[in-house]
């Protein structure tokens, strides 16, 4: 929870605001009392939303449905007013922790204990259902775990807020890793059984640790949805039937929560010692964490698995010259980043005592417990404490500082690789957060949420979805903001010139500037639109594809240069060298004049290439979904040798370094020669990889679904050092400078060096 700052109001409606529970996509949620002391979670709606009428009446409609919602599984709807200057609704407030935090802390559940859950949010459902409303954004955060069953929440404002945003962007509104297909094309018409096939996503996290679909970012993991089949890897054989069923793509096919609830009646009532408690169905580190949430005790640890010992080679650079300010934490710990590394002496991490009672909650920072008694005090930190992290920074003087690694926690989900410009990691956890690279605290975050984000020539870029903004790099100070008239999906930027590639078959180009309109096209169709395949800004032209065209424009609203037939089957982002365009698009690799679109030569592969091109020297790189690799001449495209690697899923492009090629294939890193084709080596990990490994420095960092990062030697592909995480990896690794930036679904982005991972070198 997260103190209130000079913008947050201190009362809505009859409740007193006590502090800030989190923020999301709708808008901020907080903790507040009543004049009796009763708790509850206010959920307040963003300001675009307040203004527009046709909202305010469909949020009025949805607040008189969830007030008749009753069941035992579901958090009571206590007061609202759709007609506040900010909309609002108040729920009773539950302390406990979501299904999301009890499955990252304490691991996949056993059969009995996701059977006990998934029937109880079944009848909550069925609840909701009843009352004429569709939940639309039922996922592990909306499900609170208490002793005697779970709870579901949010289900009258986001089903409001969904309509309202339809209204205004025509795309689906949801958790795109939980949603149903029907969902993702088209929010308004959906029905209960969206909400079944969502438990059928549920359940899969429950019992696996991983949702059914997990792109990189939101519009990857809808692309998924769309397109492939659930990954149900590392679910019990007990469940398949039922998560099949619940996941069946008509919606009319699936069963009703009430077949749901009895087809587990059986294994629920068939033990004669099962009270229906918590304790009867959770493990005991579960149990421990629903205590402590409720402030009865402390949470039980629950450790990381203890990743392989590294061996720390010396670096090959020479070490700063500063004496260290503190003894180096041993290699033996890189798994594990704690307070050790970011206090000066290497002291225990310190945590913010919780209240003995039920009734008491204390704020991160603060010296007062609030609820039923004193008032919380509200004072901002000492200075040195990081906001937004639970490391607390003590300051170090001019002369004994050097850079540690640091770890900074979201208060929201951390999603995609971070962006490095200007001394500073730009991270989405729904808004754009800055970072300090020094030191790990964060300089500024934007007040909106953030789907597509670039950052060029000291500006930050950002889409919200139909809104379009930029903020100076240094300080965040806004600049311009507009109002597109479609939904952003895809974002580039260089030379003053921003590329938007809008929802349903939309160019446009503005001013990095102003914000001005420079130029648009409404041709860009594609089967799928994903950020990979969206309209690029390369070597001063725009390039997008649509009508199975490759067209290229001029990016200072000069109109369109040419367009050539590429072919409609998934076509990548262009690569230009030496005037020279290399694309692929379905099975072909294409070589292009740059200025003409002459064509200089084309290659067939025997299936369909997802990767763009990769060039180093004179030779090309595409991968096909089978794991084929192969290498062209650049010049003539000429096959010089393939390798073969595992099937693969994600459109990761080969990364050439040093002589080498790196290709990722479902838990295992390829390593070959370039002038050979011969395979040097294969690393493999306890998971599947994670976006693309970053090279830098003869070193090769690797994230995987393990939530691990595992960093290799690039010339043997010997491990160096592992971190491990308490959730997965998000996006691809970033290296620069020494240093290796990554974000985790643990909500957290760390900072580590290069060389020694977690460990500070001796000078």
């Amino acid at each position: 929870m997260d103190q209130l700052t000079a913008h947050d109001p201190r009362r809505i409606g009859p409740f007193e605001v006590l502090g800030r529970l989190g923020a999301g996509g709708m808008g901020l949620v907080y903790l507040a009392r009543s004049a009796s002391g009763r708790r509850v979670a206010i959920k307040t709606v963003r300001g675009e939303l307040a203004e527009d009428e046709l909202f305010r009446v469909r949020f009025a409609r949805e607040i008189a449905a969830a007030k008749t919602v009753g069941g035992f599984y579901t958090a009571a709807v206590v007061d609202a007013d759709a007609d506040a200057p900010v909309p609002w609704l108040a729920t009773a407030y539950v302390p406990a922790p979501s299904l999301e935090d009890l499955v990252t802390e304490c691991g996949p559940l056993p059969v009995d204990a996701v059977r006990w859950l998934i029937a109880g949010i079944a009848e909550a459902l069925q609840s909701i259902h009843t009352a004429g409303l569709v939940h639309r954004d039922l996922k592990p955060s909306n499900v609170l775990v208490v002793e005697d069953g779970p709870r579901v929440i949010d289900f009258g404002i986001a089903a409001g807020v969904s309509s309202a945003r339809l209204t205004m962007t025509n795309v689906a509104v949801g958790t795109p890793a939980y949603m149903s297909p029907e969902q993702a094309r088209d929010s308004r018409s959906v029905t209960g059984a969206s909400d079944v096939f969502s438990l059928g996503s549920l359940l899969v996290f429950c019992a696996t640790g991983h949702p059914p679909y997990r792109g990189g970012n939101p519009v990857e993991t809808v692309f998924q949805l769309l397109r492939d089949q659930p990954d149900l890897s590392g679910l019990p054989v007990e469940l398949m039937d039922l998560v099949r069923a619940c996941m069946r793509p008509a919606p009319e096919h699936r069963p009703t929560p009430a077949q749901i609830q009895s087809e587990l009646a059986p294994h629920l009532f068939s033990r004669d010692d099962a009270s229906g408690e918590a304790g009867d169905w959770l493990p005991a580190s579960a149990i421990a964490l629903i205590e402590h949430k409720r402030g009865r005790r402390p949470a039980a640890p629950t450790p990381p698995p203890a990743p392989p010992a590294p061996v720390v080679p010396p670096r090959p650079a020479a070490p700063p010259a500063a004496p260290p300010a503190a003894p180096v934490v041993p290699p033996a710990r890189s798994g594990v980043l704690d307070e050790e590394l970011a206090t000066e002496k290497l002291a225990a991490r310190r945590r913010t005592p919780v209240g003995q009672g039920s009734a008491e909650v204390q704020l991160s920072g603060a010296a007062v417990r609030i609820g039923p008694g004193p008032r919380a005090d509200l004072t901002p930190p000492a200075e040195g404490a990081a906001a937004g992290t639970d490391w607390v920074r003590r300051a170090v003087p001019p002369q004994a500082a050097r850079w540690r690694p640091w770890r900074f926690r979201m208060s929201n989900d951390v999603w995609g690789t971070p962006l490095v410009a200007d001394g500073t990691l730009f991270v989405s956890s729904f808004e754009v957060h800055a970072l300090d690279i020094g030191s790990g605290q964060r300089r500024y975050k934007t007040r909106d949420v953030a789907w597509a984000l670039t950052v060029d020539s000291g500006r930050v870029h950002a889409a919200d979805g139909p809104h379009l903004y930029t903020v100076d790099v240094a300080d965040g100070t806004e600049r311009w903001r507009h109002a597109l008239d479609g939904w952003v999906y895809s974002l580039d930027a260089a030379d003053g010139v921003l590329c938007c590639g809008i929802r349903g078959g939309g160019v446009q180009l503005r001013s990095a500037a102003t914000g001005a309109e420079l130029w648009r096209a409404d041709d860009a169709q594609q089967d799928y639109e994903s950020p990979q395949s969206g309209p690029a800004l390369v070597a001063g032209a725009v390039y997008y594809h649509g009508g199975g065209r490759l067209h290229c424009a001029d990016p200072r609203g000069g109109g369109e240069r040419w367009s050539v037939p590429v072919g409609e089957d998934v076509p990548s982002r262009p690569v230009e060298r030496g005037g020279v365009l290399f694309v692929t698009a379905g099975h072909r690799v294409h070589a292009l004049d740059a200025a003409s679109g002459r064509e200089h030569w084309r290659f067939d592969a025997a299936v369909v290439l997802f990767t763009p091109p990769a060039l180093d020297g004179g030779s090309v790189y595409v991968a096909d979904y089978l794991g084929t690799v192969y290498a062209l001449d650049a010049a003539t495209g000429l096959e010089r040798w393939r390798g073969r690697t595992g099937s693969r899923q994600g459109a990761e492009p080969v990364v050439v370094a040093d002589g080498t090629a790196l290709v990722g294939a479902g838990n295992t890193l390829h390593a070959f020669d370039t002038a050979s084709g011969r395979e040097r080596w294969r690393y493999t990990a306890r998971g599947e990889i994670v976006g693309s490994p970053a090279a830098a420095d003869g070193l090769v960092h690797l994230g995987s679904r393990d939530h691990s990062l595992h960093t290799l030697d690039l010339a043997s592909g010997r491990l160096r050092w592992q971190l491990g995480t308490k959730g997965e990896l998000t996006g691809s690794p970033v290296a620069v400078g020494g240093r290796v930036f990554v974000g985790s679904k643990d909500r957290c982005v760390y900072a580590l060096d290069a060389f020694y991972g977690t460990a500070v070198p001796q000078g």
